[in-house]
């Protein structure tokens, strides 16, 4: 009689152990989905009574609800269809800001008896942001005195898009003077150097005005401009110079001391301090 007893508080304990085990898979089982980011409002992202096997008709009466963990309500269901929808445009940007992956977490739960459903919704980045530089307009001061091949870092272009939405590469405007390279960072981002071709001559032109464009890697691209404006500062390279290199004048003998002789002039191609002239003149007579 007793062994009879203990068998069957043994089956009942199995019974409850493997219904406990059911309703813990079933409640910590985790939904997954994956949609664009800027779905529009209303759109349907998923049959839920369909894909968590509930019966429509029963949605109302258990009181089905959706909990976000987010700080907006970004989705919400329908409980005379069971269908997940769209009740807020999402960001990914927004919502996710550098990070590599972005994630939202759900819970569905209905009542009579309740049961919590957990879903995980990836959101995919789409390429809805051009790149745009930090500085629009970018000013480098290089000496004419530097050598080609010399590289100069310009500001790097940034892209809130992801992975190949992200910067791609860049291109300058075509130029005699200049060229860029574009770099990879460790961290995967792009980068370009201004490099000169070759020397420069301020004296032939002391500005110059380039086009940096930096593009994307979506489908279909989208970029971003900054202009560089290049100020060549000036060495002293240049030697004064007169307008001729011989002056010969007539003088009577006779000509009062303060006479004007010849009025000399010269000119230096420089500029500042290397194009102050001093006259000086030999006594050096024959």
């Amino acid at each position: 009689m007793e062994d009879l007893f203990l068998r069957k508080c043994w089956a009942r304990y199995v019974l409850l152990f493997l219904l406990s085990a059911v309703t813990l898979r079933s409640t910590f089982g985790v939904t997954h989905y994956s949609l664009p980011e800027e779905l529009e409002q209303g759109s349907v992202v998923a049959n839920l009574a369909s894909d968590l096997g509930l019966d429509v008709k029963t949605l109302m009466e258990r009181k089905m609800r959706l909990e976000i963990i987010a700080p907006r309500k970004y989705l919400d269901v329908n409980k005379e269809t069971g269908e997940l929808f769209i009740a807020e445009r999402i960001d990914r940007e927004s919502l996710c800001s550098a990070k590599t992956s972005c994630f939202l977490k759900l819970e569905a739960i209905i009542e009579n008896p309740k049961r919590i459903f957990y879903i995980e919704l990836e959101i995919l980045d789409i390429n809805d942001n051009a790149p745009h530089f930090r500085r629009d307009v970018i000013d480098l001061d290089i000496s004419e005195a530097t050598q080609a091949g010399e590289r100069f870092s310009v500001s790097n272009a940034v892209d809130p898009d992801y992975g190949s939405n992200s910067v791609k590469t860049y291109y300058l405007s075509e130029s005699d003077m200049f060229t860029i390279e574009v770099q990879t960072g460790r961290d995967g981002s792009k980068f370009a150097d201004l490099i000169l071709k070759r020397g420069l001559n301020r004296e032939q032109q002391a500005v110059h005005h380039l086009l940096l464009t930096a593009v994307d890697g979506g489908s279909p691209p989208r970029s971003g401009t900054a202009s560089i404006t290049v100020h060549v500062l000036d060495t002293n390279d240049n030697a004064p110079s007169f307008d001729q290199e011989s002056y010969e004048v007539r003088l009577m003998e006779n000509a009062p001391i303060g006479r004007t002789v010849i009025d000399l002039n010269a000119t230096d191609l420089d500029e500042g301090t290397n194009s102050e002239i001093i006259y000086s003149y030999s006594l050096y007579t024959s």
